[in-house]
């Protein structure tokens, strides 16, 4: 195990399954040292991580750290699967739904770190979906991809704080800058 790089809110967040909210709650409960860095965020040492877990009792380890779970939500399959294929060659573990349905049924059986989700999509609008994405997980990070940006259905998703608006067509440095921002590597 490596000890030079600290771990961030969101690495142990997905390390023990929960969300960022959670771990900034033990940070600000002084339950788990951690130090700021320039940008305002914190970062965890692994040493004061792995003792954090022992005096809790969770039994967890570092070595093998878990893909990042993306669900891509496109009708348009060409859209999917060049999203899917940049996603992968980034590592990231990405799922597929064609459909609002499909994506609410994709949420309900596991957790994703990042959702990409089209907006006009056929029987149920993004904004349901996005609506109902932020009903389940609050803190859930969904990106708007769409090719109309001012199209009513859009403008009501806005209202529901997605991280991002992508428009289409998507290139793939939009998609690397998203895993940027959104994972801060």
């Amino acid at each position: 195990m490596t000890e030079e790089r600290p771990l961030s809110t969101g690495d142990i967040a997905r390390l023990l399954h929960v969300t960022p909210v959670a771990v900034l709650h033990w940070i600000r409960a002084g339950k788990l040292p951690a130090y700021r860095v320039p940008g305002g965020h914190y970062r965890i040492a692994r040493a004061e991580c792995r003792k954090f877990l022992a005096d809790n009792q969770i039994p967890v380890t570092f070595d093998a750290p878990q893909p990042r779970r993306v669900l891509v939500v496109d009708d348009e399959a060409t859209v999917r699967e060049a999203v899917e294929a940049a996603l992968q060659a980034k590592g990231c573990d990405v799922s597929l739904a064609k459909d609002g349905r499909q994506a609410l049924r994709a949420i309900r059986q596991e957790r994703f770190d990042l959702i990409f989700l089209d907006i006009l999509l056929p029987s149920l609008g993004g904004s349901s979906v996005l609506k109902s994405i932020k009903r389940r997980e609050p803190e859930a990070v969904v990106v708007l991809i769409t090719g109309y940006p001012h199209h009513e259905e859009t403008l009501a998703a806005l209202e529901y704080g997605p991280a991002m608006l992508l428009r289409k067509p998507i290139k793939l440095e939009d998609i690397d800058t998203v895993l940027e921002i959104v994972f801060k590597e």
